[in-house]
């Protein structure tokens, strides 16, 4: 039988929370943005249509290749920047021709470098513009990467390569890898009980469309998770925070986030606050000022069996009502 969280005392709560404290804060989620990685599925006819040179050793036939491939599918050279690796970001703001890729050039004869577009809106290349295409192509690696390494498949060398990218930019996901393992647990509760819905990273201003007088203390303050009924006008912040110990003030933290409820009650908004980790172990006294002014204090141990569930019934009744 799952334990009733908010009928127990301050001491049993620091008791339950001290003794199922998490020593990661990192799910399955925090190591691959699959959504990152599937990036390339608008581009799958040119991406199959690229196989053609894959392994032609041959110069002059690659080459011949390589300009029957672009006069014929033009939209292959959006592909480049995948091939190389280049970041997301980049990517679009090439796409959307905000930016041109220019790379400098360091023989005397040349000129100090060279740009290149990849913008949607460019023409086919065409004439001088093709053979500038297979240049860069050439001297960017591509061609040593189709002739000398890969050896099936241009979609799942791709796929390697974003998935390699995306794992680089988990420092990118560090400080949210704590919101990204307990999204899973609000998306979950928000499907089982009709009329709620989750609102992530928003500002509390956007609660204004939904009939929210907010303030405009706490207007541009942004929420890791709310919590929103729209027809019954109640919501609930989450607050989400993963504290290792290292340069955490526990005192600092609880007054910070009852100030927080404070404001937030203020204009009708509930308050919760999720958090974790080693910060905690030593900080029983403030766990226990926590329990005692905040109203929704808990961690992933608690979230997890059954005090989300509490905290909902709470907030916006049992869903009999």
């Amino acid at each position: 039988m799952l334990m009733k969280f908010l009928e127990q005392n301050t001491e049993t709560l620091v008791r339950v929370f001290t003794g199922n404290m998490l020593s990661t804060n990192r799910g399955f989620n925090y190591y691959v943005d699959w959504a990152n990685v599937d990036g390339y599925r608008e581009f799958m006819v040119e991406i199959h249509a690229m196989d053609v040179l894959i392994g032609c050793k041959d110069d002059a036939a690659f080459e011949a290749r390589f300009m029957d491939l672009v006069s014929k599918l033009p939209g292959v050279v959006l592909l480049f920047p995948f091939l190389f690796g280049l970041a997301k970001g980049d990517r679009e703001r090439l796409y959307r021709g905000k930016d041109s890729l220019t790379v400098i050039q360091d023989n005397l004869d040349d000129a100090d470098h060279l740009t290149y577009s990849f913008s949607r809106k460019m023409p086919p290349p065409r004439g001088e513009a093709l053979k500038e295409y297979y240049d860069f192509f050439v001297r960017m690696g591509l061609k040593h990467l189709y002739q000398d390494i890969m050896e099936k498949s241009t979609q799942d060398y791709i796929a390697g390569v974003l998935v390699g990218m995306d794992s680089n930019g988990r420092k990118n996901r560090g400080g949210a890898a704590f919101e990204l393992a307990c999204q899973p647990l609000f998306e979950k509760a928000c499907a089982r009980r009709r009329g709620l819905a989750l609102l992530i990273q928003r500002q509390f201003k956007s609660l204004r469309d939904y009939g929210f007088a907010v303030s405009d203390d706490i207007a541009n303050r942004k929420a890791d998770f709310i919590l929103l009924d729209a027809a019954r006008r109640k919501a609930v912040n989450f607050e989400v925070n993963f504290f290792n110990g290292t340069g955490s003030k526990p005192e600092e933290i609880i007054d910070s986030y009852i100030n927080r409820q404070r404001d937030l009650e203020a204009d009708g908004i509930g308050f919760a606050l999720v958090t974790d980790g080693k910060c905690w172990q030593t900080a029983s006294n403030q766990l226990a000022k926590g329990f005692r002014y905040m109203r929704f204090l808990l961690n992933f141990y608690m979230l997890k069996h059954g005090m989300l569930e509490e905290i909902i019934d709470d907030v916006f009744g049992t869903g009999d009502d």
